[in-house]
């Protein structure tokens, strides 16, 4: 008798790297068929490949989280392909540094819209056809320790994410009974290329060094993307009756010999 988990058709957003890319692997090695979403469709074949590797059955597929066209297409494609979807996890996220008084107003406009209008639409996508079906489902919702400890020059980002948080214990509410279970995966610093724009190395130092006067970086210690895959995977695979409302990740402070 097999210990794996019933096959589940899972979909990634932002999966074309980091986090998102090794949520949909750890998903593969359970077996599953994984539809992945992002705009990077290059890299995006990267994590289809990465998925059939590890056992999976991979759909790729462009998706643009906050454009309503994009995910009416990425499901529709994904579910003639894979079936219906019963794991969702919105992992799809933008950040830029600045303060409130000087950042630019696009850039405002690209957080807001994909970490909370991109993760709303893509919800909506998903639970009303479990509802529908009475079936069964997982939706979670990748966040930052930066809802927890908001830090200078990421406050839009640290604002969506809580937002965003704000959204997953209210939809808890709404489909409490339904069989359908929401989870946050709050992560902390996590080793990816997701400040990779943000300029030069010193200039991501700086900001380093402006949170540990506040408190907020006491440490060098970073997560693997690996690390929040595998709280991901605890979350969707608990048993039928217990549900994983929020998971923390933490790195461990760097072992010193003192």
């Amino acid at each position: 008798m097999s210990d794996r988990p019933e096959r589940r058709v899972a979909v990634v957003t932002g999966a074309s790297s980091g986090i998102g890319r090794a949520i949909a692997i750890a998903f593969a090695e359970l077996g599953w068929p994984v539809a992945v979403g992002a705009r990077r469709i290059d890299r995006l074949e990267e994590t289809a490949a990465d998925v059939a590797l590890a056992g999976g059955e991979p759909f790729a597929h462009p998706l643009d989280v906050t454009d309503p066209s994009s995910v009416t297409r990425f499901f529709d494609a994904a579910e003639a392909a894979l079936g219906p979807v019963d794991v969702l996890v919105n992992n799809a996220g933008f950040a830029w540094p600045g303060n409130l008084a000087a950042i630019d107003p696009e850039h405002l406009r690209t957080m807001v819209e994909t970490n909370l209008l991109g993760a709303l639409l893509v919800t909506r996508a998903v639970v009303a056809p479990l509802l529908t079906r009475g079936a069964r489902g997982d939706v979670v919702f990748v966040s930052s320790d930066a809802v927890r400890n908001p830090r200078p020059s990421l406050v839009t980002y640290g604002a969506t994410k809580a937002a965003l948080e704000h959204v997953a214990r209210g939809l808890a509410y709404e489909v409490e009974g339904r069989g359908i279970r929401v989870t946050t995966v709050r992560a902390g610093p996590t080793l990816t290329d997701f400040a990779a724009e943000w300029g030069p190395a010193e200039e991501f130092l700086e900001l380093v060094q402006r949170w540990q006067r506040f408190g907020i970086q006491r440490h060098w210690g970073t997560l693997e993307p690996a690390d929040v895959a595998r709280a991901v995977v605890a979350a969707v695979t608990a048993p039928p009756g217990t549900h994983v409302d929020t998971i923390e990740l933490q790195p461990e402070a760097p072992q010193t010999r003192s």
